[in-house]
């Protein structure tokens, strides 16, 4: 497999930047950050957000469901039996927007958050789902325990959301005009496989489907990411020094600016003083955290299906009993090792005779281009240095959605989903009307 590098990465994105002539936009365009691994990690400056409601004025309550009811799980999973998603509700008839979590994210990520507040500020009812790659989902709702097939998990999807909306509307009452969807990353795909399967269900007949950032080749999108957290740095031989790495450079920003206010610091203050965090280091950081996603789902899948890898078959994993040792073992596992150790064998069981490149293109929007081919309904938000995709996704989803493909020239993976015209343009599409 070819190495990918911060350097090689930032001279690709810079190779993509001709696609943004494929863009419908006419407003300015002034996102302010043009690394896309400082995009992809610090986002939207404060000042340049589109402003939402904080969240203790959100009419809003966390609900559970239980989707499986003949899963057995460890006792130490007994918490994850039912599946936890939250809702937002109007007092008056409203639309109802499905969100679905990105990457290895549960419904409170702090993502998910921004947007449902968007959303429920937009006069939405919103029910936020978890990742099916996400430990609570795959242990609650995922029927195979493996995530990863593009239409099964759009069919656990389906039956979760279903059984929420039936709960949510049970203890909420409020009434429904019509059905919306949207997904972040991971989520994006998930919501495009979700509203293929309904268009033969009939079930919510989406009026608008929102695709933030989705990946078009999944498989090789996680190869991308992967190869993050191998990046190279000088003096950083792993995660743990890795760690203790960027600790010693925050310590020294803050000792020196007599600052301890993180939050408000760490990303815009830090790059602009002799701390700041290079591109490797940046890279490094983005890639650690989806090793620690990947590990999640690893030992999950493994614990539910049995298979040995990271904890012993038949021991039996008491409320008390520690994780940590399993996970520690996940964690030498990222996700090409789970789609090759996990995913593939159990897929290839029941498609004898075919191959894994069959595996990933059918879990990719490429096999979904027919449904998804200007397609009015359904709108994708892009930009060309999003660390996932390459020049052929995104002239695919260039392609693929016309005129609903609001591609934007940086913002790295999502950085910019919170920047003011991008959100307006966004949601003047979710809300039926048309951006100039």
């Amino acid at each position: 497999m070819t190495r990918i590098t911060p350097h090689r990465t930032l001279q690709f994105c810079a190779g993509l930047l001709f696609s943004f002539a494929f863009s419908a936009s006419a407003e300015p365009f002034a996102y302010p950050e043009t690394n896309p691994f400082m995009a992809t990690v610090a986002g939207t400056p404060d000042k340049l957000k589109a402003p939402v409601p904080d969240e203790i004025d959100v009419q809003q309550d966390d609900l559970s469901v239980r989707v499986l009811p003949d899963r057995k799980l460890p006792p130490a999973l007994s918490r994850y039996r039912d599946l936890h998603f939250r809702v937002a509700w109007q007092d008056e008839p409203a639309p109802l927007i499905f969100l679905i979590a990105g990457t290895g994210s549960g419904y409170d990520s702090s993502r998910m958050d921004y947007l449902k507040r968007l959303f429920w500020q937009a006069g939405m009812h919103v029910i936020v789902l978890s990742s099916p790659s996400n430990h609570d989902f795959i242990a609650a709702a995922s029927n195979s325990g493996m995530p990863g097939v593009g239409a099964d998990d759009a069919r656990d999807l389906h039956t979760a959301m279903t059984l929420a909306l039936q709960e949510a509307q049970d203890k909420k009452g409020f009434e429904v005009t019509e059905y919306r969807l949207a997904g972040f990353s991971l989520g994006a795909l998930h919501a495009a496989f979700v509203a293929e399967l309904d268009s033969h269900l009939g079930q919510f007949n989406f009026d608008k489907v929102l695709l933030l950032n989705p990946p078009v080749d999944l498989y090789a999108s996680v190869g991308r990411l992967d190869e993050l957290s191998y990046t190279r740095i000088d003096g950083v031989s792993d995660t743990e020094s890795f760690y203790e790495h960027i600790f010693q450079k925050l310590s020294r920003h803050f000792a020196e600016r007599g600052n301890n206010d993180i939050q408000a610091s760490l990303f815009y203050e830090i790059q602009n003083s002799p701390e700041a965090l290079t591109d490797a280091e940046l890279a490094m950081l983005i890639g650690a955290v989806f090793r620690f996603s990947a590990a999640d789902l690893n030992f999950m899948s493994d614990l539910i299906n049995d298979g040995g890898r990271f904890a012993p078959v038949g021991k039996e994993l008491k409320v008390s009993t520690s994780l940590t040792p399993y996970l520690r073992r996940a964690l030498f596992c990222d996700f090409t090792c789970y789609v090759n150790s996990q995913l593939w064998p159990a897929w290839e069981a029941k498609n004898a005779g075919r191959s894994i490149d069959d595996m990933a293109y059918e879990t990719s929007l490429r096999s979904l281009h027919e449904f998804l081919q200007d397609n009015p309904h359904i709108a994708a938000v892009s930009n060309a240095d999003d660390l996932i995709l390459t020049r052929k996704d995104y002239e695919f989803l260039a392609d693929t959605f016309g005129e609903n493909a609001y591609l934007y020239p940086h913002g790295g993976h999502g950085g910019n989903l919170d920047y003011q015209p991008v959100t307006e343009r966004y949601m003047t599409f979710l809300q039926g009307g048309n951006h100039e």
